[in-house]
Order: structure tokens, then C-alpha cells, then sequence
């Protein structure tokens, strides 16, 4: 009997020194709060395809795709289905759907209806520039959730898969949530179908005009892409091509100005100058009245001019012809 109850007590004993540490693990990580509208849970996956249950707040994107664990439900389950991430803040004084959040993706395609997923690129925010926004208020959660679109109808948000996380510093930690498959089917963000191919980075394996890049294959926590300039240097493009017939830019009215007005100064300023010239210039009759220096008597050429005429009048033999001196 000692012996059997020594046994059992080592035995309670090392029960207890397992569970313990779990047990208290459990209750500083419990979610502190019931979202009666969540289905499902979501799985976050790196740009490898890898499910991340974990990461640094600063990366960006925060996941490169969310994967739901519950399938769409008609008519959300259409061709032209669609999903989005959202990240919500909350509160403990409002009902959950009452909280403010925002978008951590954009509105993405997916292929497969039984695991609606949201593609993510680096052009998306960083968990860091969401709390940002919205700083966490009741013990450093965020609450993701997944919302589903169609052509022609609202977005689904009356009840979603979502995932708890906590954030540590500069870590988030997922509280809950479970096992997806990344590569159950794949995803376009519209980002990556709109922006040209050059700004935008996506998880390897989706369609369409995802860029390449190559896939760090780490958790999430550590890899940052920077978005190139390719969409300032297109819109130099777009510019430039514009038809020669409308390429009057607004900044050549102020040229077109100074060069009216330099027109205008330089007319006024040869006008100016002839009136001048015109000023400094002797009447014609004074030349007339000036006397010719080389005279002795001082008579006006015209004078001399008449006597010479008169002179050869009387004298019809004699043909001299007078010339006047300084003429």
C-alpha cells in the first residue's frame, strides 16, 4: 500500500509540474473577449507558402495571404468572388461590431471556393502602421477577420473567419486560429491586376501580373520590399505622350507675356529714337539761308547764284558757266 500510494503521489506530482506552466501559459494568452459573429479562423502564409504564426509588427506586408478555414457560402461562391483582410481594434466598452478597423489587403480573386483567400502585396500596410491608426486597447489584441464580396452584391461581413493576435513589442503572436493549406488554391490581389507589374511584389504562385521575386522562405517577421518608382516614372509617360496639338503647358503664358511686352519696349524705344533724329536734323530752309564761308562778302549762295545768271544774260558771246564754292 506505501508503495502504491508513493507511486500515485509521483505520479500526481509530475502531472502537476507539466500542466502547471501550460496552465498558465493558457490564461496569459486566453483571448479576453467573444466575437458571436466569427465562423471559422483564418491562417496567415509567407511569400515561401508557408502558414506564419508569428512575425515582427514592421514587415510588409503583414501576411502575403490569409486563407479561410470555412468555405464561401452562395452567392459569394460565384465567379466573380472575391475576399479582403481586415484588421479590427478591440474595445472592451463596444460590441465587436462595433469596433473601428481597416483594410490590410485589397480585394482579391481566388480560385478555389472551398478556402476563400486574400492575396496581399507590398504596396499593403504593415501591422505597425494599423496600430498606428488604431492603437490596441484591451490587452494588445487586433482581431483580423476575412469579409467576401461578388459582382452585384454587398460585402459579406455578417459573420466571418477570423484570427487573435497579440502584439509584444514589436512581435505579433497569433492566439488562436489552426492549421490551412497555403497552396489549397490561389489568389490575385486587384492591386497586382490595376498598378503596373514593377510596384507591386506578390506570393509566388498567384496569376496574372504578380512580379518576380524571390522568396526569403523565412516566417514573416524579418523580410521588408521596398516599391520601386516605376508608377512615377509611367506617369512621365503618360504625360509625354500627350498629342503635339494639345501640349500648350500653363507655364509658357508668363514667357509668351514677356516676350509681348520686350516687342512692345522695343517699338516704344525706336519710336523714340527717330523722334529724337528727327529733332536733331535742320530744317531744309536753313541750309538755303547759310552763307558760304569761302564769300568774301558774306552773300547767300542764292544771291551769287542770280547775279551769275545775269551776268551771262548780258554777255551772249562770252559762255561761262559759274560754279559756287563750297557746293
Amino acid at each position: 500500500m506505501r508503495a502504491r500510494a508513493l507511486l500515485f503521489g509521483l505520479g500526481a506530482a509530475v502531472v502537476l509540474a507539466v500542466m502547471g506552466p501550460v496552465g498558465l501559459a493558457g490564461a496569459t494568452t486566453a483571448v479576453p473577449y467573444t466575437d458571436p459573429n466569427v465562423v471559422g479562423y483564418i491562417g496567415l502564409c509567407n511569400q515561401a507558402g508557408q502558414q506564419i504564426t508569428s512575425g515582427n509588427i514592421n514587415t510588409v506586408p503583414l501576411a502575403w495571404r490569409a486563407v479561410s478555414s470555412v468555405p464561401a457560402q452562395a452567392p459569394y461562391n460565384n465567379s466573380s468572388r472575391t475576399a479582403i483582410l481586415m484588421a479590427y481594434q478591440p474595445i472592451q466598452v463596444l460590441a465587436p461590431g462595433e469596433w473601428s478597423g481597416e483594410q490590410m489587403t485589397a480585394s482579391s480573386r481566388y480560385s478555389n471556393p472551398a478556402n476563400p483567400m486574400a492575396a496581399a502585396t507590398d504596396g499593403d500596410d504593415s501591422l505597425a502602421e494599423f496600430i498606428s491608426d488604431f492603437p490596441t486597447k484591451w490587452d494588445n489584441f487586433v482581431q483580423l477577420r476575412m469579409y467576401l464580396g461578388a459582382a452585384d452584391e454587398q460585402q459579406y461581413s455578417v459573420h466571418y473567419p477570423a484570427l487573435d493576435i497579440q502584439v509584444t513589442g514589436d512581435t505579433w503572436q497569433a492566439v488562436d486560429g489552426g492549421p490551412v493549406n497555403c497552396a489549397s488554391g490561389t489568389s490575385e490581389s486587384i492591386e497586382s491586376i490595376l498598378l503596373p507589374s514593377s510596384t507591386t511584389t506578390t506570393v509566388p504562385g498567384t496569376t496574372g501580373h504578380s512580379a518576380s521575386t524571390t522568396p526569403t522562405g523565412n516566417t514573416g517577421s524579418t523580410h521588408v520590399t521596398t516599391p520601386t518608382t516605376a508608377a512615377s516614372s509611367g506617369a512621365v509617360h503618360t504625360a509625354a505622350s500627350a498629342p503635339s496639338g494639345h501640349a500648350t503647358s500653363s507655364s509658357d503664358g508668363p514667357l509668351i507675356a514677356a516676350l509681348v511686352l520686350a516687342a512692345l519696349a522695343a517699338l516704344a524705344g525706336l519710336g523714340y529714337l527717330l523722334t529724337r533724329r528727327r529733332r536733331a536734323s535742320p530744317p531744309a530752309d536753313s541750309a538755303v539761308a547759310r552763307t558760304d564761308p569761302s564769300s568774301p562778302s558774306g552773300d547767300p549762295p542764292a544771291s551769287r547764284s542770280t547775279e551769275a545768271a545775269t551776268a551771262a544774260g548780258s554777255s551772249s558771246s562770252n559762255t561761262t558757266t559759274t560754279t559756287t564754292k563750297g557746293h
